[in-house]
């Protein structure tokens, strides 16, 4: 989920689940609170329902003993004389004893019966006898000094004589019931508060705090140079694509700073092997240099192979100056290439009789065989694929130990593998497709296979790699850099070629590199 989904789900939560759980608390605690006053005070059950015993006090103190002075008026306007009957005033006043009220009858201002003697001492006053009315009279008093809740019925007795009914209502136990019901509501809300605040820490602790986190224990692993520790995210919002982002990051770091270590490690054996290779021809020079000076060589004969000697070695200097300088280019990606069309035939033709005449001098036999069909362009730099045949038949050359050696090119068409047909054409109105297919490349492949010692299958995937020799030993007299084959590997790449190798200890080295026809 992206972060602008969750800050919307994080709104819902804080809006929708408190107001949905306020209202569920709210309803229970009215119900409850509903339920108990109903229970004692005979509330009218449909204001349990409307919510109205705890939204409207006023209804509530209405309707606490509404039915029982109904009651009550009916007697007073019908039979008044059971007004005067002690058991049936004993009987009433049983009854409203149990909703926290109780009955006062008078007789021409007079008190006759009183229900509860205890509470009726603490009623301020009574209303005085007024005009008579058929039916409740729905007269409310409210004494709010000591929570007294009165009504009033005035009627005649038989004898004419003024009579006076009242229901006094107890209401200071009501009050517990509403402080009880906003308590519960503060409370209930405060848990909703809670509760809502946990959900939200939590689930955003869990989707953004934690992998922020890991971010940053990430980085400060970085910072401290460890590359190892893995960033694991799982999410797939911004934050988890940032962390994927970062891990790449990781990643790539960690592969230049391997490719930055083995090149520095690569650099030393290049600067051990050229160094070593430097002094050897420059001890030469100076002991042959020497020898002349000193008049150790006091012939003709004698100077002039000294002279020689010297020339050679100045050579192999100039050889592996020119090699550095080189790899120092393609390092670079500096190497310059004039890419033309050659026709492969005749390329070869003219490069086999330059190297003939070299391999002839080393006593190496060179085969050549083109089975390529006639006219075969390719798009080469000539000078660059030259240096690529050069290096390879200088390396055979180099380790040749045969007396009876041959080297063999070979040139041949690359057969491209079949394609197979798409799962679906999307064609035009007349026919053709709407992405038609891409041609295939076609290649030519030429190898170059020498009848010498072969090579190790376990040094075979690394002759291509910078400064790698087969041959560990400084102390051999086949010479080199070490750069010969990574120098072919980076011309043919270049070219939109491939390069790769076969061999097997005794049994020679053939070197196959693809180019692309024209």
């Amino acid at each position: 989920m992206k972060i602008r989904g969750r800050l919307i789900v994080a709104f819902l939560i804080m809006t929708v689940f408190p107001l949905c759980a306020g209202l569920a608390s709210f309803h229970a605690i009215l119900q409850n609170q509903a339920g108990v006053l109903i229970e004692h005070y005979g509330a009218d059950p449909v204001d349990y329902k409307s919510y109205r015993i705890m939204l409207n006090p006023v209804k509530v103190l209405y309707s606490i003993t509404l039915k029982d002075f109904a009651a009550i008026a009916d007697i007073a306007d019908s039979t008044p004389g059971k007004l005067l009957n002690y058991n049936v005033l004993y009987t009433i006043s049983s009854a409203l004893e149990k909703k926290d009220s109780f009955i006062v009858v008078r007789k021409d201002g007079n008190d006759y019966y009183i229900g509860d003697k205890d509470c009726y001492k603490n009623v301020s006053l009574l209303p005085p006898f007024s005009r008579h009315k058929i039916g409740k009279n729905n007269n409310i008093i409210l004494d709010a000094d000591n929570s007294f809740l009165i009504r009033e019925k005035d009627f005649y007795y038989a004898d004419n004589s003024e009579g006076q009914v009242f229901i006094i209502t107890n209401v200071s136990r009501l009050l517990p019931y509403w402080k009880n019901s906003i308590r519960d509501l503060m409370f209930c809300f405060l848990v909703i508060i809670v509760i809502t605040g946990t959900i939200l820490i939590i689930w955003l602790y869990h989707s953004i705090v934690k992998p922020l986190n890991i971010l940053h224990i990430a980085t400060m692993q970085i910072g401290a140079g460890n590359l190892d520790n893995p960033v694991r995210v799982t999410t797939s919002d911004e934050i988890g694509e940032l962390c994927r982002d970062f891990e790449e990051m990781r990643i790539r770091l960690k592969s230049i700073l391997e490719e930055r270590i083995k090149y520095e490690q690569d650099t030393r054996d290049m600067m051990s092997s050229i160094s070593h290779d430097l002094k050897t021809p420059l001890t030469a020079i100076k002991g042959y240099a020497e020898g002349l000076i000193d008049g150790v060589a006091k012939t003709p004969d004698k100077q002039e192979q000294y002279l020689k000697t010297i020339i050679t070695k100045a050579v192999d200097m100039t050889y592996l100056v020119d090699e550095l300088s080189l790899f120092a280019k393609i390092e670079q990606n500096a190497l310059p290439y004039n890419f033309t069309s050659i026709d492969i035939g005749e390329y070869f033709d003219d490069c086999i009789e330059d190297i003939a005449f070299d391999l002839e001098s080393h006593n190496i036999k060179t085969v050549y065989e083109n089975h390529a069909r006639p006219g075969t362009l390719i798009t080469a730099d000539p000078e660059q694929l030259k240096r690529v045949i050069n290096n390879i038949a200088g390396n055979s050359v180099k380790y040749m130990d045969k007396k009876e050696a041959t080297l063999k090119i070979s040139i041949k068409d690359v057969v491209p593998p079949p394609v197979a047909p798409p799962l679906y054409r999307q064609i035009n109105e007349d026919g053709t497709d709407v992405l038609p297919p891409k041609a295939q490349e076609e290649f030519i492949q030429i190898e170059i296979s020498d009848n010498g010692p072969g090579i190790d299958q376990r040094d075979l995937p690394f002759i291509f790699d910078r400064f790698y020799r087969a041959d560990a030993s400084r102390n051999s007299s086949k010479g080199g850099s070490g750069l010969g084959l990574a120098i072919v590997k980076k011309i043919i790449s270049d070219h939109g070629g491939r390069i790769w190798a076969a061999s097997s200890p005794g049994n020679g080295l053939s070197i196959y590199f693809t180019l692309k026809k024209k």
